[in-house]
């Protein structure tokens, strides 16, 4: 089979991989994913299943901080996923820009409503408490809120509303593009999860900017709620924000094992995967503004990463390594010179994620053969 593959944008055709020729900087050697003893035998065996062609769907929960709010890496993860497996649909889309925040450009939650209450999960106090997606977007007086996913395959079919007044179904009559839901005056909304009612991997993301491990045990019943996402995998993906904190190492491992342990809880079925976070870089004006043109690489992402790695082994939960594969110490300079990272050293432009996605497909697809 013929694929195409891509090298920094340019499209260029190879015979039998949906590998990209990777900068020489990263380390494709480490691109595996270690599994510490977790058998994924049965999620191997639905996708292949899907694959064949069977009328199933394979649902992926992933739960991060800023690096997944704006999506960037899972909305081209998803589309990989998606071509290989079958779409089934969009997944979660979240208010965030109602909540006063951003989001992905994928699609869009609107309402003629001017007045919201907002909360963010690492905005405190909240003024409302936040939902299960970490966010809540609570209106002064009854309103809509119009959901539309932007890409193709991506119509609604199926559709459920999360909000404080708990989850409602709220299902179009026939397939739209686009679907309106009704809100009371002081009703949280968190999200709406959609499908196309068709065979194929249904891919949802929760992200916050900030976030970390343990700022989800905050929210309120947060792994309770998980199984409405029907999880076969959970991919967690944290540890920036701890390499920028004042956390021990005992609260951050301790924040990891309670998360993963919660979450198993509740979705006895899902297998999980953890990434480790790639070196960055910290600005010496401590994060005030305007950025001094002055960087030093932050020591404790590689710190971070290794505590991550011991307490997944430990526990016996697989792990992606990103700080090894995306080149180990001193990357991130070599990432900047590619023009990778945004100018803030913390995050990367699209073509860093993009980059990061097609690393994670390609771990993923060997893990799952």
């Amino acid at each position: 089979m013929i694929k195409k593959i891509f090298l920094f944008g340019a499209a260029v055709i190879t015979a039998m991989t949906v590998c990209a020729q990777y900068p020489q900087f990263i380390n494709t050697a480490a691109n595996r994913i270690e599994m510490n003893g977790a058998d994924w035998s049965e999620l191997s065996g639905k996708l292949a299943r899907r694959a064949g062609g069977d009328s199933s769907v394979v649902r992926i929960l992933h739960i991060g901080d800023s690096h997944i709010q704006a999506e960037m890496v899972t909305n081209e993860l998803r589309k990989l996923l998606q071509e290989r497996y079958g779409n089934a649909g969009r997944g979660l889309m979240m208010p965030l820009r109602l909540a006063g925040t951003n989001q992905s450009h994928d699609y869009s939650a609107t309402s003629p409503c001017k007045d919201f209450t907002q909360t963010r999960l690492l905005k405190m106090p909240w003024p409302v408490r936040p939902g299960i997606t970490g966010i809540a977007a609570q209106p002064g007086a009854k309103t809509t809120v119009t959901w539309h996913p932007k890409r193709a395959g991506h119509s609604i079919v199926n559709a459920k509303l999360l909000t404080s007044k708990g989850v409602k179904d709220v299902s179009p009559a026939v397939a739209v593009d686009s679907l309106t839901t009704d809100i009371a005056a002081g009703e949280s909304v968190y999200g709406l999860l959609t499908d196309n009612g068709k065979p194929g991997l249904l891919y949802s993301a929760i992200g916050n900017n900030g976030a970390c491990f343990n700022d989800y045990l905050l929210i309120d019943k947060f792994a309770e709620q998980t199984p409405v996402f029907s999880p076969d995998l959970i991919i967690l993906s944290m540890g920036t924000n701890e390499a920028f904190s004042y956390m021990s190492d005992a609260e951050i491992t301790r924040s990891i094992n309670d998360l993963v342990r919660l979450l198993g809880h509740y979705n006895p079925d899902a297998k999980f995967l953890v990434l480790t976070p790639m070196e960055c870089q910290k600005n010496r004006n401590h994060g005030h503004k305007p950025l001094s043109p002055y960087y030093d690489i932050n020591a404790k992402n590689k710190h971070v990463a290794q505590l991550i790695k011991d307490e997944c082994a430990r526990i016996g939960v697989p792990v992606w390594d990103f700080y090894t594969i995306a080149g180990g110490d001193g990357c991130s300079d070599r990432w900047i010179d590619a023009k990778l990272f945004s100018r803030d050293r913390i995050h990367l432009v699209n073509d860093g994620y993009v980059l990061q996605a097609r690393l994670m497909f390609d771990a993923l697809s060997n893990a799952l053969r």
